[in-house]
């Protein structure tokens, strides 16, 4: 298999997932502020110019960071990154969505790529402010669906928490800082302290 990533994006969360399950693979890092993602040859592997994709051993290419967490963990049952029952994995499911369309796309991307979001270039800044209070609240009923837990499912640690961990590592760029999200940062330091996490880290050179 091979995970193309970009380093520190969400595509850490399926780095760390593979490491966690044991997986054989090799990473392929795509450089995303030199626009890699929209060269010919990566848009042959996601047309979608964006990370991460997992290109796996039968040829087929997976993307979305959910779908990939998902296909991980079921791929690798003895790893136990997810519930078996289908309560827990709806409930995996319920936060990998929060966390991609609400808390990364509905929040960081707006912070970060603020002028892709209005028609005037001058209204940037503004809706930069917008988006980090927005994400501030979206952290914030993040911290509560922990409900003082240090793992997203009641089960124990998932690839939920690989997802969490990433949004964890962002939590600045709101302006806040990650004492302000006790029960994330629980989660944090916890993720990051496994060796799984370390190895992802040091792959991509973050460590």
């Amino acid at each position: 298999m091979k995970l193309f990533y970009s380093p520190g994006a969400c595509s850490l969360a399926p780095h760390i997932a593979l490491h966690e399950a044991g997986a054989r693979f090799e990473g392929q890092r795509v450089a995303l502020k030199d626009g890699a993602q929209f060269q010919p040859e990566y848009l042959k592997v996601n047309p979608k110019a964006k990370v991460p994709a997992l290109l796996r051993d039968d040829g087929s290419i997976l993307t979305e960071c959910p779908a990939i967490l998902f296909w991980i963990a079921r791929s690798h049952p003895d790893a136990k990154l997810l519930p078996e029952d289908v309560e827990g994995q709806a409930r995996a499911l319920e936060w990998m969505n929060f966390i991609s369309g609400t808390i990364h796309n509905g929040g960081f991307t707006r912070i970060g790529r603020a002028e892709r979001f209005v028609g005037d270039p001058a209204h940037a800044p503004a809706a930069a402010e917008k988006a980090k209070e927005d994400t501030v609240k979206y952290l914030t009923i993040a911290e509560g669906m922990l409900d003082g837990r240090d793992t997203a499912l009641v089960s124990g640690h998932s690839v939920v928490d690989d997802y969490l961990y990433v949004i964890a590592r962002w939590v600045e760029r709101t302006g806040r800082t990650l004492a302000d999200f006790p029960a994330l940062k629980r989660l944090h330091d916890r993720v990051a302290q496994r060796p799984a996490t370390r190895a992802a880290l040091a792959a991509e050179g973050l460590a």
